[in-house]
């Protein structure tokens, strides 16, 4: 799938850091090249110029800015953020990468990845109309006039439309390519597969990017061992981090998953993108190929296989991976990690049981206890499983809050609330649900100094704001923060 990437990968590591290798190393890199340069032959297409394309995108849009928010045609009602990277040449298609964000925050994105898409040379569109609990029937239609109602100058590549989502929007971006064919390929960040109808099956390129310490942790290692059964085209590659957008140098990744699979399709290859990536690709290998954490070693190799399957030799690549997954070493942690993410569960549902039922004695002591194994536990494996029992904790007292603010329970919703704060004291929508609570106490003043430390640590949903009339008492006062 990634063939000319590995090829690169391969020839110029051989170069550079030869001699820091181990001999089977070596021996997989120079097979991999030896067999992609036997499928070298396949002729590159020809990128088609439209001038009449080129004189409207002229006109209308400006390369390296976001423009945010431009509507949907045929739909004012709906929109999207643009990015046309640096160095974009109108008249010609692009690759796209079609963004949803559970908070309908198409620019957020955006505005994290722009350098990746000047350096790849991709087109990003991000949703303002695809957010959490809207019906997906909607958002369906709406990511079909995405693909094919964008304004006349703006031409993507039909066989290299990428989408990627985040948490609620995840699971959007697999829905979509479930049920549409011209989906070249999904990155699913922080969540898994939506539920959909029996019968289903993935037939799309995919890759999953989950946080080691994100509380959908459990349901990607869950996934990955039914979609390895299935013989599903598909790459796990986990990180540190939370439930969270990946950082610039996480979603790298993804943007090189993206262009190796473009280049796999015959598209003009960039040499001087190609060099900067094996270098960067060969020192990755040599640090993972010396890691302790078989996991990531294990991982990096079934990527390895994902990428040359059909295109290259990769005898050496998948007999290191039966070496790997059948020692006792690796065996033994496969097995911690099933037991650690069982007791895990137990412990969620534990604690969601108790949530509207123990006064905040017991909760101050559960919290410390998994704080401070947090702090004194040596084993990663435990901390971060802990990690993300603070971070379960955390966003199931968020939904009960909100579900307690909606219903009018006042009392049980500021009970809820100092559980939020002791499980995620920087979580700004502890503050947020505060100053919702104060409005409906009637306390305005306090209302905007909640708001004000919501900013603070990072509150930046105003269309949520906008739109619930609770907020009414302090609007023009909101309108000054946005």
């Amino acid at each position: 799938m990634a063939l000319f990437t590995v090829f690169f990968l391969g020839l110029i590591a051989l170069l550079s850091v030869m001699k820091y290798r181990q001999h089977l190393i070596f021996m997989v890199l120079l097979l991999c090249w030896a067999g992609i340069s036997c499928n070298s032959d396949n002729k590159p297409r020809k990128l088609k110029f439209n001038s009449d394309a080129h004189v409207k995108a002229e006109l209308k849009f400006e390369q390296g800015k976001i423009l945010d928010p431009l509507s949907v045609e045929l739909e004012p009602d709906e929109s999207y953020a643009l990015y046309l990277p640096e160095g974009y040449l109108t008249g010609y298609t692009w690759p796209t990468v079609l963004f949803f964000d559970p908070k309908g925050q198409g620019h957020k994105p955006l505005k994290l990845y722009k350098d990746l898409a000047d350096d790849f040379g991709f087109i990003l569109i991000g949703s303002n109309f695809s957010k959490n609990g809207k019906p997906m029937e909607q958002i369906l239609k709406h990511i079909n006039s995405l693909k094919h109602d964008l304004p006349a100058g703006i031409k993507i590549d039909p066989f290299r439309i990428f989408l990627i989502g985040f948490s609620g929007g995840a699971r959007v971006a697999v829905a979509e390519a479930m049920v549409n064919s011209d989906v070249a390929g999904v990155v699913g960040c922080g969540a898994g597969f939506p539920q959909l109808p029996g019968g289903l099956e993935p037939s799309f390129n995919y890759m999953a990017m989950v946080g080691r310490q994100d509380f959908n942790y459990g349901e990607f290692a869950v996934l990955d061992k039914e979609l390895s059964a299935r013989g599903s085209n598909h790459l796990l590659i986990e990180f540190e981090g939370k439930h969270a957008w990946p950082n610039k140098k996480q979603m790298l990744e993804a943007f090189k998953w993206m262009t190796a699979y473009s280049y796999s399709q015959r598209e003009a290859i960039d040499m001087t993108l190609m060099d900067s990536l094996y270098k960067s690709d060969a020192k990755q290998l040599l640090n993972i190929e010396n890691s302790e954490n078989l996991r990531s070693v294990v991982q990096f190799y079934k990527k390895m296989i994902v990428l040359y399957n059909g295109r290259a030799k990769i005898e050496i690549q998948k007999k290191r991976l039966e070496m790997l997954t059948i020692s006792s070493a690796y065996r033994a942690h496969e097995a911690e990690l099933k037991t650690m993410l069982s007791e895990e569960m137990k412990l969620r549902n534990k604690y969601a049981q108790q949530l509207s039922k123990k006064d905040n004695e017991w909760w101050n002591k559960e919290v410390v206890n998994i704080r401070t194994e947090i702090e004194n536990q040596s084993n990663v494996m435990v901390k971060n499983s802990r990690q993300r029992l603070l971070a379960y904790l955390s966003i199931a007292t968020f939904m009960h809050i909100d579900a307690a603010l909606k219903k009018g329970l006042l009392q049980q919703a500021h009970k809820l609330l100092y559980i939020l704060k002791l499980v995620d004291p920087q979580n700004p929508d502890y503050y947020y649900l505060s100053a919702k609570l104060a409005l409906k106490q009637g306390k305005k003043e306090r209302a905007t100094e909640l708001l004000k430390e919501a900013v603070k640590y990072g509150f930046d949903d105003w269309e949520t704001v906008n739109g619930e009339h609770v907020f009414d008492p302090i609007r023009s006062y909101i309108t000054t923060m946005q």
